[in-house]
């Protein structure tokens, strides 16, 4: 879901005020943010947790509140899973010797910081395209490998989503009303083109980074520097996580 809201490149359409901050600096503050978040465990806490994320959903204005809702609507509807299982399987006290309580209690615990964490990771990391998350792990001193491997594979997800989609199309406008066996024959074909394809694509890629002399003939970023924004930036974040630890302790 995460990988959906990147930027692959430079899209025009899709600024924000926020694109004015160092990309070193939204990286760091959004993984620790996400790491603190991951570690909440009661509704206290994750109150005062989602005043931060409360703040970055108005930071664009009604259009980017809107965008950021549209997607994280795919996260909360896979998170019906959540509330219809975990309460089965989680130990604790049963309502009508079936559900538990505590599980019930922890799927939205669960679903509450899912949302609170992909909200900040789409708005400060996801935001900011394939290209300039790539010079800010560079900026981090990320190893040259590691980069490499998050923007391949990245770019092959893409892909494979793109082929799979383009296929599921073509399917249902030659046989939109069929049902049965047919249907689970032509998926098992679909899946299986597509992996054929991908295949391919990896083979391709391997081509491309031979032919740019290895992985050093990647561009990079040019080197960006700090001004009074970015300082100020993770000074509020640090006061965030210091009235979130208040209000869970």
């Amino acid at each position: 879901m995460i990988l959906s809201g990147i930027r692959v490149c430079c899209d025009a359409g899709s600024e924000s005020r926020l694109d004015a901050l160092d990309a070193r600096c939204r990286v760091v503050c959004a993984f620790f943010t996400a790491f603190l978040l991951a570690s909440l465990r009661d509704t206290a806490s994750l109150l005062a947790a989602s005043l931060l994320p409360a703040m970055l959903l108005c930071v664009d204005g009604l259009r980017g509140a809107e965008d950021l809702a549209r997607r994280l609507l795919p996260l909360n509807g896979v998170s019906v899973l959540v509330v219809l299982f975990l309460p089965l399987t989680y130990p604790g006290e049963r309502v009508f010797y079936l559900f538990s309580e505590r599980g019930l209690f922890m799927s939205f615990i669960i679903i509450w910081k899912l949302n609170l964490i992909s909200a900040v990771l789409l708005k400060l990391v996801a935001s900011m395209g394939m290209t300039r998350l790539s010079g800010a792990l560079e900026g981090l001193g990320v190893p040259l490998k590691l980069r490499s491997l998050l923007l391949l594979t990245t770019r092959c997800v893409f892909l494979l989503g793109e082929r799979f989609s383009t296929i599921c199309r073509a399917l249902d406008l030659r046989a939109g009303d069929a049902s049965g066996f047919p249907v689970c024959r032509a998926f098992a074909y679909m899946v299986g083109t597509t992996l054929i394809h991908s295949s391919d694509r990896a083979e391709r890629s391997v081509l491309a980074i031979g032919c740019r002399g290895g992985l050093s003939g990647f561009a990079g970023l040019a080197s960006s520097r700090w001004t009074w924004r970015e300082p100020a930036f993770c000074l509020l974040f640090v006061i965030n996580s210091a009235f979130i630890l208040m209000a869970s302790l």
